[in-house]
């Protein structure tokens, strides 16, 4: 992948979200009609093509509280990578192109520091954690400032997010916080399957499995977070998860809310499917 410093280019297809800014403005608008006026410091949304979970990311990120700086947290790292984040200047949303937040990113780089974290590498993969939020969060703010980070389920999730918030603080931003995760990845696409396949499969994903690591969330626990996922499988971005967590207890908030939960195989029946969650954290 090359490099162009100045712009974060678009790297995936239309097949994730549409690749036309009014498409994307005529689905927003449609999935946002009924506000729920949560305010919340930071939320919870899935990272599947929009066809499978964009009106729950759409009704997640709608939920935020005004702010200047948006950071979007994706994953799919593994426990001991660094931290990783865009260098570019700017983002293709589709819909605009965003500023990224260098005050932000510099800040926070000292904070990680003091906090003795000096695993924080630049960023140069292409992945659908974060990119698949960026036309959200870009038409959700038309004139904030974004910030893309990656982040691996392991205590560096729980430093990062109160570094976020004591960056915020230092550059007398209001930041908000969108943190990407998946649930569980269940069938033979994924080679996991403890309960074989059909309706009791299904039921499992949805009641037990999903249901226990959305339980942890909304406990606003990071290590039963942190946990759940890693012993259960039950989301490939926990560390994402766990910081915007962190950020959440530094800013104040005092519970999580569920706006939202579903399985791929609510929309397309199949032995593969995906949990999907949309969750904020409110004062």
């Amino acid at each position: 992948m090359s490099m162009d410093l100045k712009k974060r280019k678009r790297y995936l297809p239309a097949g994730w979200y549409p690749d036309n800014a009014a498409e994307i403005r005529s689905l927003v608008s449609d999935w946002t009609k009924l506000q729920n006026n949560l305010s919340a410091f930071a939320i919870v949304a899935p990272h599947a093509g929009w066809y499978f979970s964009g009106d729950l990311a759409a009704k997640a990120v709608w939920s935020l509280r005004d702010c200047d700086t948006v950071a979007i947290l994706g994953g799919h790292l593994r426990r001991g990578d660094p931290i990783l984040f865009a260098e570019e200047e700017n983002f293709d949303c589709t819909v605009r192109d965003a500023a990224n937040d260098a005050q932000v990113l510099n800040a926070l780089n000292s904070e990680l520091k003091d906090a003795g974290i000096q695993e924080i590498a630049p960023d140069h993969d292409i992945d659908n954690s974060v990119e698949i939020m960026l036309p959200l969060a870009a038409l959700r703010f038309p004139e904030a400032r974004l910030v893309w980070l990656r982040v691996p389920p392991d205590y560096k999730a729980r430093e990062l997010g109160s570094a976020l918030a004591r960056a915020a603080s230092t550059c007398r931003k209001k930041l908000a916080v969108i943190a990407s995760t998946d649930l569980t990845h269940y069938g033979p696409n994924y080679g996991f399957m403890p309960h074989g396949v059909g309706e009791s499969a299904v039921d499992w994903v949805r009641n037990e499995n999903d249901r226990g690591f959305i339980n942890a969330v909304l406990s606003m626990d990071t290590d039963k977070v942190l946990g759940h996922a890693r012993d259960r499988f039950s989301a490939c971005s926990s560390g994402a998860v766990a910081a915007a967590i962190s950020f959440s207890l530094n800013n104040g908030a005092k519970r999580g809310v569920l706006i939202g939960h579903k399985l791929s195989f609510d929309m397309h029946p199949d032995r593969s499917f995906v949990g999907y969650a949309a969750i904020a954290f409110v004062p």
